[in-house]
């Protein structure tokens, strides 16, 4: 007979940021000519005048280069073996950082894409399912 899932616990704010700023990837969902679009995006964890901020690098022109539109940014991680994962939700505006930002720490520009954006949270949420002690950790890949 089959367990049943644990239920999707809330994590903190202060639990999101912490899983925001150890992450790099992540992907930010824009409406692109009348369509929601996500796409994959390097990312660093930041403060814009002490306030954390989701910094990404981009080229400008950019499908993702549309400052003070609403937009979403996603993270998760996932324990495939045991049934466990966690996502952290960011809904919030994008913004143009420029020079002279007290972004803190300030991204370097280099190289073509040197036109940095930032989203600011308006909401930051997440939640955590919690792996199954229970379950031995199977992966099929192990068995070739």
């Amino acid at each position: 007979m089959e367990s049943a899932r644990p239920e999707p616990q809330p994590l903190t704010p202060a639990e999101c940021l912490e899983l925001l700023a150890a992450c790099t990837v992540g992907r930010i969902a824009v409406v692109h000519e009348g369509y929601p679009v996500v796409l994959p995006v390097n990312f660093v964890l930041s403060r814009l005048d002490g306030a954390p901020v989701i910094a990404i690098r981009t080229r400008p022109g950019n499908v993702i280069d549309h400052t003070g539109e609403l937009v979403a940014f996603e993270i998760d991680g996932v324990d495939a073996a045991r049934d466990g994962g966690w996502s952290v939700l960011v809904r919030g505006r994008l913004s143009t950082v420029t020079p002279q930002s007290r972004l803190d720490p300030h991204p370097l520009v280099s190289g073509d894409r040197d036109a940095w954006r930032v989203v600011e949270p308006h909401t930051v949420t997440g939640r955590r399912i919690a792996p199954d002690p229970d379950r031995w950790p199977f992966d099929p890949a192990a068995y070739l």
